[in-house]
């Protein structure tokens, strides 16, 4: 049967399963928007974004609380370039985003690029920062580019692909046949020798710990380390983007793998098993971060192994094969790990509270989805908000992405519809996507958003004050009135006159059918905030 190119399109990504797509209409992806509404009703559905930016970070944000891909969809050029940050962040996470765009004429790739309507060399720009970017040069060539980009969507590590649709392509003609689901491809089979190297390692070990990365969850193989750690008697520390591959309430869980329970516990270990892990700078405090020896790193991919630290064995497999191997052949731990442990988080525990985040733990269900934004409260999520699962917490964890928070919690919602959620922000994060109120409000996304308002930039303002003796230059904000801004898009709008109303105000948010935000003025505390910001702090711990 003969197709036009958009409506093949659509079809094509139907059968991979795609249910939603945020992104803004203009006048080279219209062919796509047509197809949507006459293909994709009921099927596809669509989320106006009213800023590019947001659109990948919806996506991310549904990507991340599913573990499928997210789809966002603009017109090339500007519209594309907007949409880069949410890109950059999906690459640098390991996120599977796919960002689709449409494009002029064919027989304008001829021309000078820069002297064309919307006008970029896309490939050549976003290259850099995909795992795979294409052009579909025909229209019999669409299966075939929607095709490789989910092989590279869902295999080994993902991360984000862009895909170019010329005009002449979406309206041509052809009788392509639409590529079947494409299923994640599992690594390859390890080595039973390397298996056997690394049992024996671990036996000769008295206090073994493991360093699991985001890979164990890409690869489904949570419930194999969970067993491994627990047959061996090991802690498992995360790096940033695994927060919650072992349940945080589990009693061998210590969190992310640079802070301090996990680096008291490195100072007593005498072997590392890294599952998984790309040691980035931030989880590795820029490498200063000393892992204790013989360093063992199992992963799919071996670009990986001994790439960051030199390490004392390396296998490569399949996460989930390579895991249950070892289970099978290791021996059962028998260490005093818990006793360890067990100083370790007393002395953690015994630091001072930070402001919001046990009322907003206890308050909000163990399925909820906290989405954080990085800010002077935000960054101490990253230990001290306990989640049972990945899919309950997001943050922009390496590139780091001021703003991220709110687009990717109204992704979260879209995703998870029955799950409550809420974005966590500073105010100067909540400004650069404040817009998307009106996404929110448009969809009925009921997503609670709380707004540390310190009036300031309080993570670069104790920078400012720590490495250039005290000056400060543009970090203090001018805010809005955030509880009117809120009401003037029909969102329900609270301000918290004092910290101890925050518990009440926030469970009454939760239980509203519709967007709300909550305001809590912080400026009198601002100093006290930025004091208590683990990478401006010379002490391990908080003293006040």
């Amino acid at each position: 049967m003969t197709v036009k190119g958009a409506d093949l399109l659509i079809e094509c990504l139907k059968v991979q399963g795609v249910r939603c797509v945020f992104g803004m209409p203009g006048v080279q992806n219209l062919k796509i928007y047509d197809a949507i509404y006459r293909k994709g009703s009921g099927a596809i559905d669509h989320y106006l974004v009213r800023h590019e930016y947001a659109a990948t970070l919806m996506a991310h944000g549904f990507a991340r609380t599913t573990g499928d891909v997210g789809v966002a969809l603009t017109v090339p050029g500007p519209g594309a370039t907007n949409a880069a940050t949410g890109l950059l962040e999906a690459f640098t996470d390991c996120v599977p985003v796919l960002l689709i765009t449409g494009q002029s004429h064919s027989r304008f790739y001829e021309k000078d690029p820069s002297k064309l309507f919307h006008g970029l060399d896309q490939m050549s720009f976003f290259r850099p920062i995909t795992k795979y970017c294409a052009i579909a040069r025909s229209t019999d060539a669409i299966p075939t580019v929607v095709d490789e980009a989910f092989r590279a969507l869902r295999s080994g590590r993902p991360g984000p692909v862009v895909l170019e649709f010329p005009d002449d392509v979406l309206t041509g003609a052809t009788e392509a046949i639409v590529p079947p689901f494409v299923e994640r491809i599992p690594g390859a089979i390890p080595d039973p020798h390397g298996i056997q190297e690394v049992s024996k390692a671990l036996a000769d070990a008295s206090m073994p710990m493991i360093v699991a990365g985001s890979a164990v969850i890409h690869a489904g193989a949570r419930e194999e380390l969970r067993l491994l750690a627990e047959k061996l008697n090991a802690p498992v520390a995360v790096t940033r983007c695994a927060k919650g591959v072992l349940r945080e309430d589990h009693p061998l869980a210590l969190a992310q793998c640079c802070r301090f329970v996990a680096d008291e516990a490195m100072k007593v270990a005498d072997c590392t098993l890294a599952v998984g892990t790309r040691f980035a700078p931030l989880d590795t405090r820029h490498y200063a971060l000393e892992l204790p020896r013989p360093l063992i790193q199992i992963d799919e991919d071996p670009r990986e192994i001994g790439l960051e630290y030199p390490c004392e064995l390396g296998v490569v497999g399949d996460l989930k094969a390579c895991l249950k191997a070892l289970i099978e052949t290791i021996e059962v731990g028998r260490n005093n790990w818990q006793q360890a442990l067990q100083g370790f988080r007393k002395r953690f525990a015994a630091q001072p509270p930070i402001p919001l985040l046990a009322e907003i733990r206890e308050v909000l269900p163990k399925e909820g989805i906290l989405s954080v934004d990085a800010h002077a409260i935000g960054y101490a999520t990253h230990d001290e908000f306990p989640v049972i699962d990945p899919s309950n917490y997001l943050f922009p964890n390496i590139s780091v992405a001021l703003g991220y928070a709110f687009p990717a919690a109204l992704g979260a919602k879209v995703a998870h519809p029955d799950r409550p959620v809420v974005c966590f922000t500073g105010d100067g994060g909540f400004m650069m996507g404040s817009a998307e109120l009106s996404t929110a409000m448009k969809y009925g996304l009921n997503v609670v958003t709380i707004v540390v308002n310190d009036r300031a930039l309080s993570g670069i303002k104790g920078s400012q004050q720590k490495y250039f003796q005290g000056r400060i230059i543009d970090v203090d904000l001018h805010n809005p009135d955030f509880v009117e801004f809120a009401k003037s898009f029909g969102a329900c709008g609270r301000r918290v006159g004092d910290l101890s109303e925050f518990k009440s105000v926030f469970e009454e948010a939760l239980s509203l059918d519709r967007p709300s935000l909550i305001e809590v003025p912080m400026a009198d505390c601002q100093q006290e905030l930025i004091d208590g910001i683990e990478w401006l702090r010379s002490a391990p711990l908080r003293t006040r």
